[in-house]
């Protein structure tokens, strides 16, 4: 692979004629009315990555780390799960957490001229497409337990911290500081993962381990530990079963990694100098590059980085390994939605008997700790997120609201008032329409070229769908995001229901039906509030008193814990003021049978 790279730099066009670029790849850059521009992009870029590629390292004398192919966010998050855990237990291994692999679509693929698909983490072999996991078990087995191999370094989480870049990422680190050195004691020369032979269970205890297991007629990756380290897991565990595929694509089908490296580069050269000249240049917004657990090729992913800070010295990436093997990269990031599906296992039974108020428990845990006061809201419904703030007092204190699913357009009209960031970016038209709605910021991954477009490329996930604390109680999570047709309110189980479950994954253990029940009603509260207003109706709060009483009184009772309290007096304190904020006012709030169904 990283010899096909050179190959295909160096087979770059250096005129315009006698090539042409895919159709698929121009209009994912919104440049097929205009290919004479998106030729002159390919050139100026041939011309510089002829170079370039030739300081990219040596990528067969390198070791991996456990914190490769991880994001930033990653290392923000680990210090605050490991804050709660020793709240939770004085040996740190509660809370334990649970992720669990999703091949939501396998990659299409030419094969002897003809279109097939991957089916290698199917449990059988079919016509419908190539492979099965008994073909691969073994292969699979072996290389996952090498990643499992790699190792927590000191050294390089100390470097990549400081790698953070200036402006409320600086506040970040500084505000975690008093964490930081206890959280890397913890992780020093741990390996990532032990993975279990076939048959295996999972023990709780210090280990983070991997099984997999079949589930629904597919192999299923599961990894279970402390949460502050099975959290490094999830996004290892995506790259590797990315690079799976993308190998077994390359070396099965018609198009080798040649070609897969050609269409790379071409799909870099158009979206990373489109978004330079059309945000960066004319200063209407910031796009970062959010990717590394879906990078199938290393040298690739680290090119990526060398381009974009040519055209922009200040772009700024999420990538753990961009910033371990290259010089001068800047990091941001800040949380994902494995903080509120954590706590909605952890803490719903007690908080979320009518709506996702464990949800604002992470929030404020989060903006406790950090003291930037980012928010991800769509895990149970924007809109009930952004209700569920306004009747507690908090909107007015959200600094940046992040659109990670649903409409855009929606999006901005439940935030108007908001700083807006959109990370679910398909193609340049997403940039386009989110700056027309206002948004200021970005962040992209396989947009910028490592997603295969002259074909249906997989999509994979992973996410958090069981949690145990220290008190041996377990519960389990999921999450719907916002809704692809609008407004939850506007559900039609016959026509939306298979679309709505195919991305709904939950935990083998747990009822999945009265799960998918459970996140539509909270969804549904705030959808529908947002329509009657959008409407002309006036806003009326969909949270009691007891939600909001509930709240603070969690947040309290984390904060004096002793081993909190003591070890992380500045983030306890903020709890507490967050709480006696909350806790005044919930007391304006209706009562329990006052409240909004």
């Amino acid at each position: 692979a990283e010899e096909a790279l050179m190959a295909a730099v160096a087979a770059l066009p250096s005129t315009k004629d006698g090539w042409e670029i895919p159709a698929a790849i121009l209009k994912h850059a919104g440049l097929e009315d205009d290919v004479p521009r998106a030729k002159a992009y390919v050139l100026a870029f041939a011309q510089w990555a002829k170079s370039a590629v030739n300081s990219l390292p040596d990528m067969t004398s390198v070791s991996f780390e456990a914190t490769d192919f991880n994001d930033y966010y990653k290392v923000v998050m680990s210090r605050i799960q490991y804050m709660y855990a020793c709240a939770e237990d004085s040996t740190a291994q509660f809370p334990q957490c649970c992720f669990q692999s999703q091949i939501r679509r396998p990659p299409a693929f030419m094969k002897g001229g003809h279109m097939t698909t991957l089916r290698v983490f199917e449990s059988a072999a079919s016509s419908a497409g190539v492979g099965c996991f008994a073909d691969v078990e073994v292969q699979y087995r072996r290389e996952l337990r090498v990643v499992g191999e790699r190792r927590f370094r000191a050294t390089t989480l100390r470097t990549l911290l400081s790698c953070a870049a200036p402006g409320p990422f600086e506040q970040i680190e500084a505000r975690l500081s008093e964490v930081t050195e206890g959280w890397i004691a913890q992780l020093d020369g741990r390996s990532l993962f032990t993975l279990l032979d076939a048959g295996e269970s999972f023990s709780p205890g210090d280990d983070v381990q991997v099984r997999i297991e079949e589930q629904d007629g597919r192999a299923v990756v599961l990894a279970q530990g402390p949460w502050f380290r099975v959290t490094f897991v999830e996004t290892a565990m995506l790259q590797h079963m990315a690079t799976f595929m993308t190998q077994a694509v390359c070396t099965q089908g018609d198009a080798s990694w040649d070609v897969w490296c050609r269409e790379a580069l071409l799909a870099l050269a158009l979206t990373v100098t489109r978004v330079q000249e059309e945000v960066h240049a004319p200063r209407r917004g910031a796009v970062a590059f959010f990717s590394g657990r879906r990078a199938p090729h290393v040298g690739f992913h680290l090119l990526q980085h060398l381009y974009m800070r040519h055209l922009h010295e200040e772009w700024r990436t999420a990538s753990l390994v961009a910033a371990r093997l290259l010089t001068g990269v800047r990091l941001v990031g800040t949380w994902a939605h494995e903080g509120p599906m954590a706590m909605h296992a952890l803490r719903g039974d007690d908080l979320d008997a009518r709506l996702p108020i464990s949800s604002l428990f992470w929030m404020l845990l989060f903006w406790a700790a950090t003291g930037v006061h980012t928010v991800l809201t769509d895990a149970y419904g924007s809109a009930t997120f952004k209700y569920m703030l306004r009747d507690l007092g908090l909107l007015s204190s959200v600094g940046t609201v992040r659109q990670d699913s649903g409409q855009i357009a929606r999006f901005a009209a439940i935030f108007p008032d908001c700083a807006k960031m959109a990370s679910e970016v398909e193609d340049f038209g997403d940039i386009e329409e989110a700056l027309g709605c206002g948004f200021g910021s970005f962040g992209a991954g396989g947009f910028f070229g490592e997603k295969r477009l002259t074909c249906k490329e997989f999509s994979i996930v992973a996410k958090i769908t069981k949690a145990t604390g220290a008190n041996g109680v377990s519960g389990y999570a999921g999450k719907l995001g916002d809704f692809f047709d609008g407004s939850w309110a506007s559900f039609d189980p016959s026509a939306h229901t298979a679309k709505a479950k195919a991305k709904f994954i939950v935990n083998a253990e747990a009822d999945k039906e009265a799960m998918f029940e459970r996140m539509l009603s909270f969804t549904v509260v705030g959808d529908a509030m947002h329509d009657a207003v959008a409407a002309g109706a006036a806003p009326s709060p969909i949270t009691t008193q007891d939600d909001g009483v509930r709240l603070a009184r969690a947040l309290a009772q984390l904060a004096d814990t002793p081993r909190f309290a003591d070890a992380y007096p500045r983030t306890a304190q903020r709890l507490r003021d967050f709480a006696a904020g909350v806790s005044a006012a919930a007391a304006t709030l209706p009562t329990q049978t006052q409240a909004q169904p």
